[in-house]
């Protein structure tokens, strides 16, 4: 078994390195890469903050960090919540993998008047505010980093990419970018002999747009999930 990976290069690093761990052959080709938008959060105070992705924290300027470190912080997952505790968020709420189920979790937990900040990214989907909004909040929205497509790969990852059966798919963005890829690099055709590995139904929309077949979506939206169709255990 050889799978792709086309994460951006830090969480498809730590992807990769799973997949060693459990003896699975892995080739790293990322299709986007992250950087930081430059904006910061107003510095009036917030009674929460919001994040739905780990590059929220790590594209925080450390001025900002500094002052939301003791604001309660809800996270959309348990991998995001270990990289707020790890930068030294002190009150942070975990949610179950899923923007929508973060959205409900907020709702439950404070108030529509409170004074919630959204740290995200662009692009993305508006779901979340779109939910925020339906059950009375109005967050301060700050776009704190940027997903981009990268070009395609080299000849050498190219002609690896080639080899694997399996990919593994994290966000609509980078499945969409893979795309595009794809088809500059004259592997679309391969591409649909894989077997596609999606985080959630979201996921997998682009490929299911292009007539994909080959389409497992993991039960819960975490990489252990997606990790687990691959049915294998560590060694």
């Amino acid at each position: 078994m050889k799978v792709l990976v086309t994460r951006p290069i830090e969480d498809g690093a730590k992807t990769v390195e799973r997949l060693k761990n459990k003896g699975v052959d892995a080739v790293l080709a990322p299709v986007t890469a992250i950087t930081s938008t430059g904006q910061t959060p107003p510095s009036t105070p917030f009674d929460a903050v919001l994040i739905s992705s780990a590059n929220a924290i790590r594209h925080l300027s450390e001025e900002a960090r500094t002052r939301l470190l003791n604001v309660p912080l809800f996270c959309v997952g348990e991998k995001t919540a270990s990289v707020a505790r790890a930068a030294g968020f002190t009150s942070v709420t975990t949610g179950t993998g899923d923007g929508r189920a973060l959205v409900k979790l907020v709702a439950s937990t404070i108030k529509p008047s409170a004074a919630l900040l959204y740290l995200t990214g662009t692009p993305r989907k508006p779901f979340i505010e779109e939910g925020l909004s339906a059950s009375g909040f109005h967050p301060i929205v700050t776009e704190v980093y940027r997903t981009m497509s990268v070009d395609p790969w080299p000849g050498v990852t190219s002609e690896s990419v080639q080899t694997c059966d399996k990919a593994l798919h994290f966000s609509r963005a980078s499945v969409e970018a893979l795309l595009i890829a794809a088809e500059k690099a004259g592997f679309s055709t391969a591409l649909r002999r894989l077997t596609h590995l999606c985080l959630s139904e979201d996921v997998a929309v682009p490929l299911r747009e292009n007539d994909y077949s080959q389409i497992l979506v993991a039960a819960k939206p975490s990489e252990e999930d997606v990790l687990n169709l691959l049915h294998i255990k560590e060694t």
